[in-house]
């Protein structure tokens, strides 16, 4: 009676366990679903803030760019209408028409200069043709009349007068200026005789220029990202401003618009020639990233504008995303497993059962695994607090130039001197995991009354103390004269081929960017010089586009997947004997910076694929192995193993030469913990009776085996990259 009662107890106990914990698997279950509902809803809202976000952005920026170019426009309507009504009224002399024109155009900035042209003897019955241009980039004046006769009809590059003469006021088709050498666009206003026999005829016209450089300064002005670019066209849709420098004046829209393949960027151009205003999204394929194009019109002249956007861009770091994507996938993983749990607690676990549990929560785990390599492997590499953004327009580059000017001028040195620099690379291999053998084109631009004062060239500080080979030759040398009022400059090129040493961290190896740059430096720092990219050089600059780089350059392993410039600040704490300090603290040096991503499948084959081989053949042993005497065998079976898996490990660390522990890494050190638990596993079931071993046969060992593997990783993972 007595023990028939004791067993009653046993298992009203052991029920009201079973209830109880039921019970706590159902609380955290619910507790699970709460916050992965959370998690749900923030990811959404965050998701759609930074879509309003980017909307917001990019309607800011465009109405902005529209006002600017409006108002700039309008006020060069307005001063033509008033210097039409003064010319038209009052009779003024050379000189006071000089005068004039010169402080007209310089009351606008954007304006490249005005020019005042008579019909033929309108001004005086000695001079026939009078038209003085006054250009501001020269500050001096041009006399049209003496390069050719701007009155005849239909002659070639004189529609800017007789078309506004014979049409009345309107903006003026591009046009290229041979004398300037630059494409330019005018507003032309024709004014009339006020009285006498020929009161209301047209006397002459005044015409406002400025050249289509000054709609792309303003356009790198605003805030469109480092791969955003804008466009400006004609009424008729002819490029008024275009990244690429070919099109302007030369190209249409709807030339561009029917060969476009993109249907949705097709659809906004063919808007945009009718006027209309809107905004389009679509996918990139070149870079696998979302672009938005805004599109409307000037009120003031029907003109065309446009902005494209990159919307990672826009948006900037993915980090908090990733790490909202990455919270929410362990909480459903967290979630799916307490459900199991659940639905697996309804009474004892038999084997089915058992291995089901297994192979679901090893599945989850790889998944997360994946994720979070997934994310980090396509993020981008996170620029350090001292080098500067990328330098892809003039407006970055004209902010970091005048900052290190003030800085030069509070300590009463004198002004650097700009020498745009540009490079092109023709072949790049690296000679092991920190040398970089490199080859290609060096150009400068040294201002021609400077070349008595400086020394040419230039020096790569990395280049290894160790390289066979070191090789700079110049290569060509040609006087240029400037265009547009800019000063006569000497272009030297020099063919190179370097070894330089880079500083590379392996630390997230296969996962890790690696960041080429080249330091270029002039020869001597008393000459008081700094490089500038030659921006001007090249089509596009946006780094997605590989400024500078052969497509042709490939580099085995990986995928090339920008190319820019940008600055770094050094200081020394050596004078290098010259007596002053002050040569050599903050000194500006110029980077061309190549970023890499690796090719995961090499990687993963070289080096998972001896771990998952060691992996398997252990589980194989686990299945196979029963309760026997023998220790011998297991211990010779997990030897050979452990010797395979060092090797890989010594191969590893013979291409990956690093003090640092590296990702990968943690897959070997993690499978000899396995080979370990394994070999202590398999000795103390074969040889002496354990009940957790024992039960069905080893099976919680088996089970938990890759569970157990997987988990570890994951927790690296997140710990690494999280």
């Amino acid at each position: 009676m007595v023990l028939e009662n004791g067993t009653i107890v046993l298992i009203l106990i052991s029920d009201y366990i079973f209830k109880m914990v039921k019970k706590i698997l159902y609380g955290i279950a619910v507790i699970l679903f709460v916050a992965l509902l959370y998690h749900a809803f923030e990811l959404y809202s965050f998701t759609q803030e930074r879509n309003k976000i980017v909307q917001e952005k990019g309607l800011n920026t465009m109405n902005d760019f529209k006002e600017q170019v409006d108002t700039i426009l309008s006020s060069i309507v307005n001063e033509g209408e008033r210097l039409a009504d003064d010319f038209g009224s009052n009779e003024y002399s050379k000189e006071e028409i000089e005068k004039i024109i010169k402080e007209s155009s310089l009351k606008i900035p954007a304006l490249q200069g005005i020019t005042a042209c008579y019909e033929p003897n309108a001004f005086s019955d000695e001079q026939r043709l009078y038209c003085p241009y006054y250009n501001k980039g020269t500050a001096d004046y041009l006399f049209v009349g003496e390069s050719y006769d701007y009155s005849v009809k239909g002659a070639d590059g004189t529609g800017w007068y007789t078309g506004v003469r014979d049409n009345g006021a309107k903006w003026v088709e591009p046009y290229y200026a041979k004398g300037a050498k630059d494409w330019y666009i005018d507003y032309g206003i024709p004014f009339h005789y006020a009285d006498g026999p020929k009161k209301g005829q047209v006397r002459g016209t005044i015409t406002m220029s400025f050249v289509t450089s000054g709609f792309k300064n303003l356009i790198l002005s605003l805030s469109l990202g480092k791969t955003g670019y804008g466009i400006i066209t004609s009424q008729e849709g002819t490029y008024l401003s275009h990244p690429a420098n070919d099109y302007i004046g030369t190209t249409n829209l709807k030339t561009i618009s029917d060969a476009e393949d993109n249907p949705i960027l097709k659809t906004a151009y063919e808007e945009l020639l009718k006027g209309a205003s809107g905004n389009v999204e679509f996918k990139v394929d070149t870079n696998n990233d979302t672009e938005l194009f805004f599109y409307d019109k000037i009120p003031s002249n029907g003109w065309g504008i446009g902005l494209a956007f990159s919307k990672n861009e826009l948006l900037g770091s993915k980090a908090a995303l990733n790490h909202r994507y990455i919270k929410l996938t362990l909480f459903f993983s967290a979630f799916l497993l307490m459900i199991i749990a659940i639905y697996f607690n309804k009474d004892y676990l038999d084997r089915r059962e058992i291995w089901q549990l297994s192979i679901l929560a090893t599945i989850l785990l790889i998944f997360n695994i994946l994720l979070v390599g997934y994310l980090e492997h396509n993020g981008s590499r996170r620029i350090s607090s001292d080098e500067s953004p990328p330098i892809t327009d003039v407006t970055s580059l004209g902010s970091f130039v005048n900052q290190q000017q003030t800085r030069r001028k509070d300590l009463k040195l004198p002004d650097n001197i700009s020498i745009p620099t540009g490079i092109f690379i023709q072949r790049m291999a690296f000679e092991n995991s920190y040398n970089l053998n490199i080859g290609g084109t060096v150009w400068q631009k040294y201002p021609t009354d400077i070349l008595d004062s400086i020394q040419e060239g230039f020096r790569f500080p990395q280049t290894s103390p160790f390289a066979e080979a070191s090789f700079i030759e110049e290569m060509y040398r040609k006087k240029v004269s400037g265009i547009a009022g800019s000063p006569d400059y000497l272009l030297i090129g020099w063919d190179f081929r370097v070894t330089l040493q880079q500083y590379l961290n392996y630390e997230n190896f296969p996962f890790d960017k690696r960041h080429i740059n080249m330091e270029i430096i002039p020869v001597s720092n008393e000459d008081n010089l700094i490089f500038t990219p030659d921006l001007s050089s090249y089509e596009f600059t946006n780094p997605t586009k590989k400024p500078g780089l052969n497509p042709n350059v490939k580099v085995s392993g990986n995928n090339i997947v920008k190319s820019y410039y940008n600055y770094s600040v050094e200081s020394y704490d050596t004078d290098f004997g010259f007596g002053s300090k002050t040569l050599f603290e903050e000194v500006p040096v110029l980077h061309y910076n190549i970023e890499l991503r690796r090719k995961l499948l090499n990687t993963f084959i070289t080096y998972l694929i001896p771990i998952f081989v060691v992996l398997i053949m252990m589980y194989i042993l686990l299945i196979a192995c029963s309760k026997t005497e023998e220790r011998q065998g297991i211990i010779e079976g997990m030897a050979a193993f452990f010797f395979v898996l060092i090797f890989s490990h010594i191969d590893l660390r013979k291409e990956i030469i690093t003090a640092d522990l590296i990702y990968m890494e943690y897959f070997y050190f993690v499978t000899y913990l396995m080979i370990i638990l394994c070999t202590w596993n398999l000795i103390t079931y074969a040889k002496s009776k354990t009940p957790i071993f024992d039960f069905n046969e080893n099976q919680i060992f088996k089970a938990a085996y890759f569970p157990f593997f997987f988990l570890c990783i994951l927790m690296i993972t997140l710990a690494k990259f999280y």
